[in-house]
């Protein structure tokens, strides 16, 4: 068997390497001034240059593999997270599929009693329930439905009740399914914890648009949460800006309208007493 490849193995060793060449000349110009019977101007240049253009050289490397292996190491973390959603979308189905007879013998039981009226009932909340699945299958990307689902049932477990609207199929959006995953990921998970922190009496809601036009898919994501005040709306994208102290590194947004950016998207964010909304908008592929 293969063994697997440790990114963040790969990148602590090449770290290690440079950090080891810095050393070393350190170490050699320490010597050099400690012991002055050896120094003498060829004797430095001979020494020095060759570890200095080492250095120089081993740096230069290291950095131009990082920035592409770091890129990996989060694609592949988020390929895990989607493979994750997707087993579990999977299972859901399959509960769905195996407790399918179990409702047929019970609606068969009610209307054999004749108790139409909790046959109907029955009925209905059955329904409701596949509805709750079918509505994130609308999309021609696994992974966008297995991480809406998986959102979707965060939701469920924390009293949030979600409203999703899937208008686009995404056959052609013109970005990765990971960096879409990840951005529609983060958002919601704002969305989310907004919600969660809200002192708002009532129903708290979560709205989930997915919508396309003639040159762009795109998503809307709302939430009744508290209003963002206009400052903070200002700065909201900035990197390392953040208004949960100690809950989080304020690069989430940013990196979200980073990623669209680089596949010619945008993302803006509105605000008022009645909601908070972040659209993203997306190429198609053939308007990229």
């Amino acid at each position: 068997m293969r063994k697997r490849f440790n990114l963040d193995k790969v990148v602590a060793v090449m770290v290690g390497i440079t950090l080891f060449q810095t050393i070393g000349v350190a170490a050699v110009t320490v010597i050099l001034l400690a012991f002055p019977r050896i120094r003498t101007s060829k004797t430095e240049f001979a020494i020095l240059f060759p570890l200095a253009l080492i250095s120089v050289t081993g740096s230069m490397i290291t950095l131009s593999f990082l920035r592409p292996i770091t890129k990996l190491s989060t694609q592949l973390d988020q390929s895990k997270a989607s493979i994750e959603n997707l087993n579990r979308l999977n299972l859901t189905l399959r509960a769905q599929r195996h407790d399918f007879l179990n409702h047929l013998q019970v609606v068969y039981s009610l209307i054999d009693l004749k108790s139409f009226d909790e046959a109907a009932q029955y009925i209905e909340k059955v329904y409701s329930d596949i509805q709750k699945i079918n509505v994130v299958l609308k999309t021609q990307i696994p992974a966008v439905n297995a991480i809406l689902q998986a959102k979707i049932q965060m939701c469920e477990s924390r009293d949030i009740r979600v409203v999703a609207e899937i208008h686009s199929t995404l056959s052609d959006v013109a970005i990765p399914e990971w960096e879409l995953c990840r951005v529609l990921g983060n958002i919601i998970d704002n969305s989310i914890n907004a919600l969660q922190e809200s002192e708002r009496a009532g129903d708290k809601i979560l709205k989930i648009e997915l919508f396309e036009s003639i040159r762009h898919h795109g998503f809307r994501i709302t939430n009744n949460g508290p209003a963002i005040p206009q400052e903070i709306r200002r700065k909201i994208f900035e990197p390392g800006f953040t208004t949960r102290a100690g809950k989080g590194d304020g690069m989430g947004l940013t990196i979200c309208r980073k990623i669209l950016s680089e596949y010619g998207g945008s993302l803006k964010v509105e605000s008022d007493s009645e909601a908070t909304s972040f659209e993203g908008l997306i190429p198609r592929c053939s308007d990229k």
